[in-house]
């Protein structure tokens, strides 16, 4: 069990890490792909740059025309080229590059105060005709002095753009070496290890399943297994010899076809027909089998069998009468095995892995829309992290919850008592338990199926029902004992039967119970009937010594 524990934890473990890699990788993809974007947009504004500077220069150089020869040309080409400066000036501010705004800044007020200088003073002078030598030639060196000018500041500004590019360059180079690299190793490494830990944490279980097909194969009972639709899969060794069939001349032949096919196992495979439309199971049916001529007493039961409360199919066993009275129906344990087990891991899986699972999809869903980063990113996978935890935390108490021990030591009632004391301080739940005398008088087989029902009454409380408390009422009727489960969560409404309500009824009927559940007045109420055995023992052993 121990070693059990360890394998759980350690592909929890690996689950959690391969999990965490994913959304990282997917993050730094995606951190990546925009960095390749925010390239793409220095190149374009690098390219805007290039054209701002050709045409300060074509502006300069078209205004120093037009104080030279006086040409109207050159003066519409000034303005074309002055325009287009100021357009390309606004589109390559940035409101968040604070270096690069104040060299862009200070390009803008040079080329007002040169726009200035051009319309106030050049044009109106050169358009009056009223100039003299002298005040051409200032304006000529003037002009000059402002062409200089604005020739550093678009220095400076492509210095500032080359620099930006680079070191985003390399950042962008060194994310994509070092962290997907890393992740990408962890990543590998985890889904290597992690198949191989589940095989060793399922190998006792395939172990059991090839342990229990063999076993069947060469018991003593007849055994014959059909599908869902009838057709049949399995007939065992003592079910050829006893019937007299060829493998090969019943394999997947549909039951219904029995009659005419094998006219003597009508009266034999016809219940099993009716067990598996009714899903109802029909035991110790005695059947007479008539075998060249001499007449057999066989006795045999009829048993529907279902995986995660599904049909999957049907099993005869046939025994010969006088050979099993009081004998232990070997594949009737095996079922209810499965059936435990099936409803085991439902429990597990519908509570943990499907919320893990949709948890993730969320918030990789809300990342890739841009909704969910950083320090929010990291707290819901914190959060995840605590849920997986928890997960942990239940498979250890599923597995030590197989047998509950509490209640061979000291009875049912105390055993509740003990496991409500945990779940109260988990789920923030008051739970009242209330009967008439501790010593209900219930097999003590019957005591855990009745202690995992209530189990799972409790469980589903948590998962659907607002709910802040609970009472367990037990009330002795009779030859019945009657336990109700209410919560104060609540009507609102029709509810869905699910896996979980069947699989409760799946177990109360193996000690021949009953359960029915509804809303009540307060909230949504579970009644468990069961019979009192006779031969049932006290529950009421050890009762002042619960730990």
């Amino acid at each position: 069990m121990s070693f059990n524990k360890k394998l759980t934890k350690l592909a929890l473990i690996l689950f959690i890490i391969v999990c965490v890699c994913s959304v990282l990788l997917f993050q730094n993809f995606l951190t990546t792909y925009q960095q390749i974007g925010r390239i793409e947009d220095y190149q374009e504004q690098l390219t805007d740059f290039k054209e701002l500077s050709s045409n300060i220069d074509a502006m300069t150089s078209s205004l120093q025309d037009y104080i030279l020869l006086s040409d109207a040309q050159y003066l519409d080409r000034f303005y074309r080229y002055s325009a287009m400066i100021i357009k390309k000036q606004t589109d390559l501010y940035d409101s968040d590059n604070l270096p690069r705004n104040q060299n862009i800044h200070d390009l803008i007020e040079l080329s007002k105060t040169y726009l200035s200088f051009a319309s106030l003073e050049v044009i109106p002078t050169i358009q009056s005709n009223n100039y003299s030598q002298k005040e051409m030639q200032d304006f000529y060196l003037r002009n000059q002095d402002f062409t200089r000018q604005m020739n550093v500041k678009l220095r400076n500004l492509s210095e500032t753009y080359d620099k930006e590019l680079d070191n985003y360059f390399q950042s962008t180079l060194a994310n994509i070496n070092r962290k997907i690299i890393l992740l990408l190793v962890l990543l590998f490494v985890s889904l290597l290890l992690l198949p191989y830990v589940l095989y060793l944490l399922l190998k006792p279980f395939l172990t059991k399943c090839i342990y229990t097909g063999e076993l069947a194969e060469y018991t003593d009972s007849a055994f014959m297994f059909v599908d869902s639709s009838g057709n049949v899969k399995y007939v065992n060794k003592s079910a050829r010899d006893l019937f007299g069939l060829l493998p090969e001349a019943v394999l997947d032949k549909n039951i219904e076809h029995f009659p005419e096919l094998f006219p003597r196992l009508q009266n034999i495979t016809q219940p099993l027909l009716h067990a598996l439309l009714t899903q109802k199971e029909l035991l110790r049916t005695r059947v007479n089998f008539n075998n060249d001529g001499r007449t057999i007493d066989l006795t045999v039961d009829y048993v529907p069998l279902f995986l995660l409360n599904k049909l999957v199919g049907a099993m005869m066993i046939a025994r010969l009468a006088n050979e099993q009275k009081d004998k232990s129906l070997l594949l009737d344990t095996l079922e209810k095995e499965r059936k435990r087990i099936s409803i085991e891991i439902h429990d597990w899986i519908a509570r943990y892995m499907s919320t893990i699972i949709h948890s993730l999809d969320y918030n990789l869903r809300l990342h890739k829309n841009g909704h969910l980063k950083g320090d929010e990113l990291l707290q819901n996978l914190r959060d995840l992290r605590n849920h997986c935890q928890n997960a942990a935390i239940e498979m250890r108490g599923i597995m030590n919850d197989i047998h509950p021990y509490l209640i061979d030591k000291v009875g049912l009632i105390s055993a509740l008592e003990s496991y409500i004391q945990t779940y109260e301080k988990l789920n923030k739940i008051k739970v009242y338990i209330f009967y008439q005398d501790r010593a209900l008088r219930v097999k003590k087989k019957d005591e855990i199926i009745i202690y995992r029902i209530i189990q799972e009454a409790l469980s589903n409380i948590v998962k659907h029902a607002k709910a802040t408390e609970v009472d367990i009422n037990f009330t002795k009727q009779q030859d019945t004992l009657k336990i109700e489960i209410m919560d104060n969560g609540g009507a609102e409404g029709d509810f869905l039967v699910g896996k979980g309500l069947w699989g409760m009824k799946e177990r109360a009927a193996l000690i021949g119970g009953d359960i029915v559940f509804g809303y009540c007045e307060t909230g949504f109420c579970v009644t468990l009937t069961v019979p009192i055995q006779p031969g049932g023992q006290e529950d009421g052993e050890n009762q002042d010594h619960v730990d």
